[in-house]
């Protein structure tokens, strides 16, 4: 191998552990070594990472696997200012800079875009895939709208897969770790013409769980996946056209969340106390099922524990459970893109077509234990798609499910004009269709339900959306002004309108919509909103080694409705209810940001540094009451901070990166009622339990009624929800380049994430702590790079780390529930290139 291959492949293996940056491959320069560029298509169009004027980072699909990014989950680690987490329901929340979604729905929308292929996906599981045969994974920090279809507040992430090249060609990688996992994935490039190609790739992952269910004697929250995608590319004089087809599918024991936390009520009245998180169980006289099984007791004259979770079984291990239900977890998702480009002239105009469909369910153990107490008699729980179920004790499951399709059109014409001024002209439309379901099956409720005579259907509690309805559609663009030679102008303007439908009712026993009644109980919802925003850029190139750019923006994010009945006593003002919690307002966002890119000796250092301030309105956030999830609006709130990211080659053998990130958010004026301390005392003092949500009867409440949902707090001052005010991500490698040729690295990457609050009430049992994870790797490779070998370990120390968590409502006495990156993993990784 001559010296200057050896050059270009040794920073590609130490590329390992190096997850605080992207890793780029080293050329030859005056010096000796130098930092390739990076190309992204932030802009829509072509550019360098280092010549583009917004906080982006970009991966390619090598440095990827390289660094031990299999997901979302994992790449948030290699990004500024980032956090993702699993829901408790049917998505994960992006959080980018504080801003992600808070609220819950189906007409609720994330502040972060998901993009595939550039197509806007409107509820995916794509992150719960894992990446293979990428060509570039790009994250956009902060708000985008005058270049992408769907309008965000928080940022793009944007998966580009690899496509089709001329040559033959092709990959296969196999990778075997503990827990019996065993992943495969690949790819073939068939050239099929002068004008066509072809290229297929595969994914499959199968591994036992990271939860041990002592009650059944089995490992659950394990994972069985795999995807499957074709690309056919066609390449004409002035045209090109590409069409992606992707298939992924999951039928796994994957847990929706891992972890309860309370400290126990022991008068019964809230289950769980709002002063401290502890492996205790929630007290069940607490709890709704508590409150119908002592009701159906004096119905049948027998007599019920007072608490079924008196003696329930509870570890301190997160990763150990005892479960009477093993967990479902059922994805089919299909992705389609099509991309056709012709150019005329300086103009080339693109027409990206995009359709998404996918079907998903997943049931879990709702109380996440086993009741201990026996009951006098035995119910049979009706458990939808998993039939029913013999309970002779406080026994429940839960069932989320989402169907969906969508159908998007988007068409840019960009110009490349040699003289001053450029554009890009855009328009945009999007239709989506989706049911959405969240179902509670309670032994508790089941058996009230019998008693009463009431039929099969209503003996659970059934949110029901059925069809939820999407219509977007927005024109946007451009305008580029090279007023120098050093510096451009960027005017960027954006008008959106969006409509949103729903049919939707709620079913729980008798208390709100009546299924039997003719139309189903249905009520339907609808609102429609439309924004003008844009942004206002300048780019100076101080030198060739130096870009500085200021960005002043205004994005915004539609409103939408809640998932409430009509007939909840939350609207109806008799009962002191306001019929506008059924609508929340959209959010709004002024953002200034200013940059630096540069290089440094000789461009062996890179050094990228971003600070950014946010004037926020109207910030969605959701609290759960009264069987509803409530989702309203923080009047202003304030985000600030920084962002730094370095890479520094100053060897061929050795490669450094760093990320440091600071984050400060403060809410300015928002009063609301905490569902978990509603007598602001951490007491149940002057609290009474009910079916459907708890009551105060104390002192201070509104108007001087006698009773009320409870003590409103005023929360100016506290901070934004997933907003950890610092984390750092560190990465050192160090390859040896052997007398045969091949190579030999090295690498660690050491993160670390400061504690932050998962709700706006910055409580204590909402803070989660600071963690860490460390990570290793031994990379070898062939001299002409056609195989290597690596083995791995992530997480070396094994910490059980929060990426989030979730309070459940009053049906389930107040606890927390938590959601945990995967413990210590190993193995080794086999790969050939042809």
């Amino acid at each position: 191998m001559n010296k200057s291959k050896q050059i270009l492949v040794m920073p590609l293996l130490a590329g390992g552990l190096l997850a605080g940056a992207p890793t780029l491959a080293q050329v030859q320069s005056p010096s000796g070594l130098a930092l390739e560029e990076v190309i992204v298509t932030a802009q829509k169009r072509e550019t360098s990472l280092q010549d583009t004027p917004i906080a982006v980072t970009a991966f390619s699909g090598e440095e990827l696997s390289r660094a031990l990014i299999n997901n979302a989950l994992d790449i948030q680690m290699s990004i500024p200012n980032m956090l993702m987490s699993k829901d408790q329901f049917n998505s994960s929340n992006i959080a980018i800079r504080g801003l992600g979604n808070s609220a819950v729905g189906a007409a609720t929308d994330g502040g972060t875009g998901v993009h595939f292929n550039g197509v806007y996906l409107t509820s995916s599981q794509i992150f719960e895939s894992e990446y293979f045969d990428v060509a570039r994974v790009e994250v956009l920090r902060g708000p985008q709208g005058t270049l992408y279809g769907r309008n965000t507040t928080a940022g793009v992430i944007n998966v580009i897969t690899a496509r089709p090249t001329d040559e033959f060609g092709g990959d296969i990688e196999l990778q075997l770790g503990d827990y019996e996992s065993v992943k495969a994935k690949g790819a073939i490039n068939i050239p099929l013409s002068e004008s066509w190609s072809q290229r297929f790739a595969g994914f499959y992952l199968s591994r036992d769980g990271f939860v041990d269910n002592t009650f059944k004697n089995e490992q659950v929250d394990g994972r069985d996946m795999y995807s499957l995608r074709s690309s056919t590319a066609w390449q004409g004089e002035d045209t090109d056209a590409v069409l992606v087809v992707n298939y992924f599918s999951e039928d796994s024991t994957r847990m929706r969340g891992s972890n309860l936390k309370c400290k126990r009520d022991p008068d019964g009245i809230i289950g769980c106390l709002p002063t401290g998180l502890a492996d205790e169980q929630t007290n069940s006289a607490a709890t709704v099922a508590g409150f119908f099984s002592q009701l159906s007791g004096v119905i049948l004259g027998q007599q019920f524990p007072q608490d079924d979770f008196l003696n329930s079984i509870n570890f301190k291990d997160p990763r150990k459970q005892a479960l009477d239900f093993t967990p479902r977890y059922e994805v089919e998702e299909w992705i389609t893109n099509l991309e056709i480009n012709h150019r005329f002239g300086d103009l080339t105009l693109t027409s990206l077509t995009g359709y998404y469909q996918n079907d998903y369910d997943a049931r879990n153990d709702y109380d996440l234990t086993v009741a201990s107490e026996p009951w006098p008699v035995e119910v049979e729980v009706q458990q939808g798609p998993d039939g029913t179920f013999i309970a002779n004790n406080l026994y429940s499951t839960d069932r989320s499910s989402v169907n969906g399709e969508q159908w998007s059109q988007e068409l840019r014409l960009v110009s490349d004009y040699a003289g001053d001024w450029n554009f890009l002209l855009g328009g945009f439309w999007l239709d989506y269709e989706g049911q959405v379901d969240y179902q509670v099956y309670s032994a508790s409720v089941d058996l009230y339900g019998q008693l009463i005579g009431l039929p099969q259907v209503q003996r659970q509690f059934w949110a029901n959306t059925d069809p939820y309805q999407l219509n977007s559609w927005a024109a946007f663009g451009e305008l580029y002004w090279q007023t120098t030679e050093r510096v451009q102008l960027t005017f960027g303007l954006r008008y959106t309108e969006e409509e949103k439908k729903s049919r939707q009712r709620t079913v729980y026993l008798n208390f709100l919509n009546d299924p039997n009644l003719p139309g189903g109980g249905f009520d339907e919802f609808e609102g429609d909103w439309d924004e003008v925003t844009g942004k206002f850029n300048v780019s100076f190139d101080y030198s060739d080694e130096v870009l500085l750019y200021t960005t002043l923006s205004r994005s915004y994010k539609s409103g939408g409705f809640n998932p409430i009945s009509s007939d909840s006593p939350l609207l109806d003002p008799e009962q002191g209810g306001d019929p506008g919690q059924a609508f929340f307002d959209p959010e709004y966002i002024n953002a200034l940001e200013v940059g630096v890119k540069s290089r440094f000796l000789d461009n062996r250092l890179q050094a990228n540094a971003t600070a950014f301030y946010y004037d926020f309105e109207g910030l969605q956030v959701s609290k759960i009451t009264n069987q509803t999830s409530i989702n309203e609006n923080v009047e202003e709130s304030t985000i600030q901070g920084l962002e730094l990211e370095l890479i520094f080659v100053p060897t061929l053998n050795w490669r450094f990166s760093a990320n440091v990130a600071w984050l400060d958010t403060e809410i300015k004026d928002f009063e609301t009622v905490d569902p978990a301390d509603i007598n602001q005392l951490g007491t149940t003092e002057n609290i009474v339990t009910g079916p459907i949500a708890n009551t105060y009867i104390g002192p201070g409440c509104p108007n001087g009624a006698p009773s009320c949902d409870g003590l409103p707090v005023n929360l100016e001052g506290n901070s934004l929800p997933n907003s950890p005010e610092f984390s750092v991500n560190l990465g050192a490698a160090y390859t040896w380049m052997l007398d045969n040729g091949m190579n030999l690295t090295a690498g660690t990457n050491y993160y670390w994430q400061d504690s932050f609050f998962t709700r706006v009430f910055n409580t204590v049992n909402d803070e989660v702590d600071e963690w860490n994870v460390w990570n290793g790797t031994l990379l070898l490779e062939s001299a002409d790079q056609s195989w290597y070998t690596e083995a791995w370990i992530r997480n070396i120390t094994d910490e059980d780390s929060v990426t989030g968590q979730w309070l459940a409502d009053q049906n389930l006495g107040l606890i927390t529930a938590q959601f945990l990156l995967e413990p210590r993993t190993y193995g080794i990784t086999l790969g050939y290139n042809f």
